[in-house]
């Protein structure tokens, strides 16, 4: 996992939630999945109203005709995001960190980065993912993401696979300097219920869920070599 490949500039992403995933791809497919790009800052660029719900990509032999029913406006890193949406388990939840030149759309800011979060609820061909689990996503998106990027994008390019113990105390040290928000406690707590099986401090949960994120990093042309992205 050390190979240069997974290193700043390649498209590489993060599950925080979910794993690739293993099931043939129908001719028809719908997707129910929530798309958000954020900069550097953990400020979103584009993307829905995190209240409204996931949007709906119709896929007919793999490519994606449309969303909501319409024909599908300018979606960014476009082929990346969709072959995202086909090849991971539902639900899933990733963020990928995606060069300016490969955006496919002008975002009016000069970030040489961007951060593509990928929320995938479910899909026509597999059983609906439980209330549970769209409710503890949506507010991992909501809160847990951005505070995280927030801490890690200024220095992202010193980031490798590898040491992510060490990296995961970091940025549980700058994230707890974050100014509180009610939302994030509430994502911990649930966090905890869900994964925590020994009473623990809040700090050391936050530490096992970074791990869980930083630990396994792929990167698109790798995860294709090695099958992981067939469709």
């Amino acid at each position: 996992m050390m190979e240069s490949s997974y290193s700043q500039g390649s498209l590489r992403y993060f599950f925080f939630h979910g794993n690739h995933g293993d099931v043939p791809l129908p001719h028809h497919l719908t997707v129910e999945a929530n798309v958000v790009v954020f900069n550097g800052k953990g400020e979103i660029l584009f993307g829905q109203n995190f209240d409204k719900g996931p949007s709906c990509y119709e896929f007919q032999d793999g490519i994606c005709r449309n969303a909501d029913g319409q024909v599908e406006g300018p979606l960014p890193a476009k082929s990346f995001v969709e072959k995202i949406m086909k090849n991971i388990s539902v639900p899933s939840l990733i963020l990928a960190e995606v060069p300016r030149h490969q955006m496919g759309v002008d975002l009016e800011v000069e970030d040489t980065f961007f951060y593509i979060a990928i929320l995938v609820l479910g899909r026509s061909d597999i059983r609906p993912c439980t209330a549970g689990d769209r409710e503890y996503l949506s507010i991992m998106m909501k809160t847990f993401v951005p505070r995280m990027l927030r801490v890690m994008a200024p220095t992202a390019s010193e980031y490798l696979p590898g040491d992510a113990h060490n990296v995961c105390i970091g940025v549980a040290d700058r994230m707890e300097m974050i100014e509180d928000d009610p939302d994030y406690h509430t994502f911990i707590a649930m966090y905890r219920g869900r994964y925590v099986q020994k009473p623990l401090p809040r700090r050391a949960v936050v530490e096992l869920c970074l791990l869980h994120v930083l630990k396994m990093p792929f990167e698109l042309n790798t995860s294709i070599k090695n099958s992981l992205i067939r469709y």
